[in-house]
């Protein structure tokens, strides 16, 4: 016969194995998605909203920062099933085929969640405040190597930039040094978390960023004025996206979500 305590024990072993049962359904259920690419696309979207994301789809984002070129290149090996780009589909593109890839495949399709503008980036202590697009074409290319040359201090440039296949390197690329390669002695950084440290560091610094990336460093860095340049940020796929991605795609474009990455 079971003495007064057992029954006690198998009574409350009884009512937690519901809850235990339940706990472990909803963990396997849980779906992963994993996207590789743009580490600006993870710091100023699938950050900000990963938690109600999850919340509203029941899908966990699993966000591999590898960069644009990289990312896309992970997609056409049907390595993951969306990358995640910090330029156009074309511009993306170039970036894959910059970090090792073959030909892409067909029906690529860019799903746009947020345009940013590209923003240069300095150390605090520079007393520059604005730059024009030929001076910004100089520094970047080496052309100009002292910021004495744009009315800054008697200080060596040191440009930092992303790695070739980084989505911001190629605009900037693309959009404003026109087809000229940057400094020789530019400092490549994998990340833009790397590279705000770097300009942060470095007193004759000079970089390029997200707004959305600049703001998050707001106070270790100083932004430049400067022509606009801009890119979308968003989601590739190859062809429609399967369910998932589609729900993931479907909250990262509506309002609530745009309230959390555009603060």
């Amino acid at each position: 016969m079971l003495s007064a305590l057992q029954l006690k024990l198998g009574m409350r072993l009884a009512s937690a194995l519901p809850a235990a049962l339940f706990l472990a359904l909803s963990t396997a259920q849980a779906q992963v998605v994993e996207v590789a690419g743009s580490s600006t696309v993870a710091k100023s979207i699938v950050e900000p909203s990963q938690a109600k994301l999850r919340d509203a789809t029941g899908i966990e984002l699993k966000m591999l920062s590898v960069g644009t070129g990289k990312g896309m290149q992970m997609l056409f090996d049907g390595k993951v099933k969306v990358a995640a780009v910090s330029a156009s589909l074309d511009e993306a593109v170039d970036d894959a085929k910059k970090a090792g890839a073959s030909a892409a495949p067909t029906g690529l399709k860019l799903h746009t969640l947020l345009t940013d503008q590209l923003v240069p980036i300095v150390h605090n202590d520079n007393p520059v405040k604005e730059l024009s697009r030929e001076q910004l074409r100089g520094l970047l290319s080496g052309k100009l190597q002292n910021w004495k040359e744009v009315g800054g201090p008697d200080l060596a440039v040191l440009v930092v930039t992303g790695a070739p296949g980084s989505g911001t390197r190629g605009v900037i690329e693309k959009q404003l040094l026109a087809g000229q390669a940057f400094a020789s002695t530019a400092k490549e950084l994998r990340t833009s978390a790397a590279e705000l440290s770097e300009v942060a560091r470095e007193k004759g610094a000079l970089g390029y960023v997200g707004s959305g990336t600049a703001e998050s460093a707001k106070g270790k860095i100083k932004e430049i004025k400067a022509p606009t340049v801009s890119r979308p940020l968003g989601l590739v796929t190859v062809g429609d996206p399967t369910p998932e991605v589609r729900k993931v795609l479907d909250y990262l474009q509506s309002a609530e979500a745009k309230k959390q990455f555009l603060q």
